[in-house]
Protein backbone atom coordinates (compact mmCIF):
# COMPACT_ATOMS: atom_id res chain seq x y z
CA UNK A 1 0.00 0.00 0.00
CA UNK A 2 1.18 3.63 -0.78
CA UNK A 3 0.58 6.43 1.93
CA UNK A 4 1.80 10.33 1.24
CA UNK A 5 3.92 11.56 3.40
CA UNK A 6 5.67 14.85 4.15
CA UNK A 7 9.41 14.69 2.55
CA UNK A 8 11.45 17.66 2.86
CA UNK A 9 12.79 18.36 -0.80
CA UNK A 10 16.57 20.24 -1.39
CA UNK A 11 16.93 20.78 -4.89
CA UNK A 12 20.44 22.21 -6.19
CA UNK A 13 21.63 24.55 -9.02
CA UNK A 14 24.00 22.52 -10.74
CA UNK A 15 24.10 18.71 -10.78
CA UNK A 16 28.01 18.81 -9.10
CA UNK A 17 26.34 20.34 -6.60
CA UNK A 18 23.87 17.81 -5.62
CA UNK A 19 26.62 14.95 -5.98
CA UNK A 20 28.78 17.18 -3.35
CA UNK A 21 25.41 16.72 -1.59
CA UNK A 22 25.36 12.77 -1.81
CA UNK A 23 29.05 12.38 -0.61
CA UNK A 24 29.25 14.55 1.92
CA UNK A 25 25.86 12.79 3.39
CA UNK A 26 27.34 9.53 3.12
CA UNK A 27 30.57 10.69 4.78
CA UNK A 28 28.94 12.67 7.89
CA UNK A 29 26.22 9.72 8.26
CA UNK A 30 23.86 12.36 7.42
CA UNK A 31 20.21 11.02 6.35
CA UNK A 32 18.50 11.37 2.80
CA UNK A 33 19.08 10.25 -0.41
CA UNK A 34 19.06 11.54 -3.79
CA UNK A 35 15.88 11.32 -6.12
CA UNK A 36 14.82 12.69 -9.11
CA UNK A 37 13.08 16.54 -8.18
CA UNK A 38 9.12 15.92 -7.96
CA UNK A 39 6.71 17.52 -10.56
CA UNK A 40 5.56 19.42 -8.02
CA UNK A 41 8.69 21.47 -8.23
CA UNK A 42 10.28 23.36 -10.64
CA UNK A 43 13.57 24.15 -10.45
CA UNK A 44 17.49 22.90 -10.38
CA UNK A 45 19.54 20.89 -12.48
CA UNK A 46 16.64 17.73 -11.71
CA UNK A 47 18.11 16.04 -8.61
CA UNK A 48 17.14 16.69 -5.28
CA UNK A 49 18.06 15.54 -1.71
CA UNK A 50 15.10 14.02 0.36
CA UNK A 51 14.64 13.41 3.88
CA UNK A 52 12.01 14.11 6.66
CA UNK A 53 11.18 17.70 7.76
CA UNK A 54 12.24 17.40 10.94
CA UNK A 55 15.99 17.27 9.31
CA UNK A 56 15.83 20.76 8.06
CA UNK A 57 17.93 23.07 10.14
CA UNK A 58 20.64 20.08 10.56
CA UNK A 59 20.93 20.16 7.01
CA UNK A 60 20.96 23.59 6.73
CA UNK A 61 23.70 23.89 9.21
CA UNK A 62 25.49 21.28 7.76
CA UNK A 63 25.39 21.81 4.26
CA UNK A 64 26.21 25.39 4.92
CA UNK A 65 29.03 25.25 7.00
CA UNK A 66 30.38 22.69 4.03
CA UNK A 67 29.65 25.09 1.67
CA UNK A 68 27.18 23.07 -0.62
CA UNK A 69 24.67 25.56 -2.28
CA UNK A 70 21.10 24.28 -2.52
CA UNK A 71 18.14 26.04 -4.74
CA UNK A 72 15.55 25.54 -1.96
CA UNK A 73 14.02 23.55 0.92
CA UNK A 74 10.12 22.70 0.47
CA UNK A 75 8.03 20.09 2.27
CA UNK A 76 6.06 18.10 -0.21
CA UNK A 77 3.76 15.01 0.15
CA UNK A 78 5.43 12.50 -1.68
CA UNK A 79 3.80 8.93 -2.40
CA UNK A 80 5.91 5.89 -0.64
CA UNK A 81 5.23 2.30 0.17
CA UNK A 82 3.87 1.84 3.81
Amino acid sequence: MRVKVDSLVITFPTTSAAMACEEFCAKKDLPGRMIPVPGLISAGCGLAWKVSPADRPQMERELGAAGIEWSGMDVVGLWELA
